[in-house]
């Protein structure tokens, strides 16, 4: 499955690609996870794309995306036209205004309320994605948050992927 997110720079795309790829790894699946991302620290486009298989891996990055995760209009616009054709696009209501079908939710505002942080909201969209594809299992994703984040940030980390994998759930 090859999944891309697309935001700006401070959403933490690239993290929770890096996260995603570190769940696949735990669970023994062949990964590869790259990303790109403006000049810009804040405000540019950032992209973080994951390729997930049982099978061996040949692409070097992501192609034609099955899912893409657009956590910004800018990101999304950058990206819309990789996504394949009738697949999966995951949006935050409150910033992407698509011109194709989606689901999604108001991720931005769901991290904010929830953690007091709009900076978990790559947390968040991560936990909405995994509910909706089940590409990886919540506990290869909570171990991986674990690893990655920085330390001190993992509880309120997982309580926002929980709060997607919630949202997801439904």
């Amino acid at each position: 499955m090859q999944i891309r997110f697309a935001g700006i720079g401070g959403q933490g795309v690239v993290l929770a690609g890096v996260i995603l790829g570190e769940a696949a790894a735990i669970e023994g699946l062949n990964v590869l996870q790259t990303q790109d991302y403006s000049s810009a620290s804040r405000g540019g486009h950032s992209i973080a794309d994951v390729i997930i298989s049982k099978e061996p891996i040949y692409d070097v990055i992501v192609t034609k995306a099955d899912v893409l995760v657009a956590l910004a209009q800018l990101g999304y616009d950058t990206v819309k036209d990789e996504l394949k054709e009738d697949e999966l696009l995951i949006i935050d209501t409150d910033l992407v205004r698509p011109d194709r079908d989606y689901i999604g939710a108001p991720f931005t505002r769901l991290a904010e309320d929830s953690t007091g942080l709009a900076l978990t909201v790559n947390m968040v969209a991560l936990g909405y994605l995994v509910a909706k594809t089940g590409i990886v299992k919540r506990e290869s994703i909570e171990e991986a948050i674990k690893r990655r984040v920085p330390k001190g940030t993992e509880e309120i980390n997982i309580k926002a992927f929980r709060v997607g994998y919630k949202e997801g759930s439904k």
